[in-house]
């Protein structure tokens, strides 16, 4: 880092009064690039039971970092050990917001979890007995926990900071997929395909500018510049960023559910990663990508993960870059050996097809 030089200074003559220092692109000021980018790369890899994972970070044309991760391939909880979770946290104009968001979010959702079970039993979470309760009442439970992280953000966070951030819940039944902002999940088929995708919170979109407007704010469109909330961010939920209402920018999140065990087609790969991956990269582009360069030979998801970044890197990403590659190797003597415990785990009661859930 110390012999990077920087490159390019933009919207100098934009800068606000309230904000200091450097600003991610998600925010309209000072934002940095530097003459060569950082190829240096933070990767993991990790196996659990049927599941298989690698995570691969870049810092790029970036001054920093501001992205950060988190992944539990089981709860350390009796009840939730079956399900597992990944999250990304992409962060603009500082680190804070993004990094306690990573650290308590698996928590308040392991405490919302658990609240919500002692509502309808009061026996321990080791219980033979299938404990029910309407899959709204879960996904309302997620999405309260969002406000509650954000809420405790306002009291730490030593910055003016905020945060997008992509989530995935991988139970023995059933997927679910959580975002708030412009970082995104995929599910995608064992050909490619794209079984399914979250959607971006950005301000061109049609609902979340009526949105925004029906709240009180409004949205600012500069020759030049992506459209941006109030001038200033280009994401329109956000954790953090408390310069702006949270009536306009709220951590309000939309939660997808796919089934594990699908008539369609079946998940085989998921991704998470931020828009400096899907900059510069379609959701078909990474798709297929996967598929080719897993057919390689001595390729592995770790792999996959650099070449993916230096992908994006050679089609001039300038944000920071990460990524998430979970393959499912799912089987039928899996489930058959895990059967009891998907039937202790199967909790939910649905009022209608999942191939018609898209967006909450």
């Amino acid at each position: 880092m110390a012999d990077a030089k920087i490159l390019t200074e933009l919207d100098d003559d934009n800068r606000d009064g309230h904000c200091f220092g450097f600003f991610h692109r998600k925010s309209r000021n000072q934002s940095l690039l530097l003459e060569r980018p950082m190829k240096d790369k933070e990767l993991e890899h990790g196996k659990h039971e049927n599941i298989e994972f690698a995570f691969g970070s870049m810092q790029g044309y970036r001054l920093s970092n501001e992205d950060m991760h988190k992944h539990l391939l089981e709860f350390d909880n009796q009840f939730w050990k079956l399900w597992s979770y990944f999250s990304i946290f992409d962060g603009h104009n500082g680190i804070d917001a993004a990094k306690h968001a990573c650290d308590r979010l698996d928590k308040q959702l392991l405490t919302s979890l658990n609240h919500l079970l002692t509502k309808h039993d009061n026996s321990s979470y080791d219980s033979s007995e299938s404990i029910n309760f309407d899959i709204e009442e879960f996904k309302s439970a997620i999405k309260e926990t969002y406000y509650k992280l954000d809420e405790e953000l306002r009291s730490v966070i030593q910055d003016q900071s905020g945060s997008a951030c992509i989530t995935c819940l991988i139970g023995p039944e059933q997927i679910y997929l959580v975002n708030i902002g412009d970082s995104r999940a995929l599910l995608v088929s064992k050909d490619g395909h794209i079984l399914r995708t979250t959607k971006d919170h950005k301000p061109d979109d049609e609902e979340e500018l009526k949105r925004i407007e029906d709240a009180g704010g409004k949205v600012q469109r500069n020759t030049g510049d992506v459209p941006r909330v109030e001038n200033l961010l280009a994401i329109t939920r956000v954790l953090g960023d408390f310069i702006l209402s949270k009536e306009i920018v709220p951590p309000m999140a939309d939660i997808i559910e796919y089934p594990r065990s699908s008539d369609e087609e079946r998940v085989e790969f998921i991704v998470l990663a931020c828009d400096g991956v899907f900059d510069v990269m379609t959701n078909e582009d990474v798709g297929q990508f996967i598929i080719k360069h897993l057919k390689q030979k001595s390729s592995n998801l770790k792999k996959l993960c650099v070449q993916l970044l230096d992908e994006c890197l050679k089609r001039n990403s300038t944000d920071n870059m990460s990524v998430y590659i979970i393959r499912l190797n799912d089987n039928n003597e899996y489930e058959e050996a895990y059967s009891p415990l998907k039937h202790h785990h199967h909790l939910f009661h649905h009022h209608h097809h999942l191939k018609d859930q898209h967006h909450d």
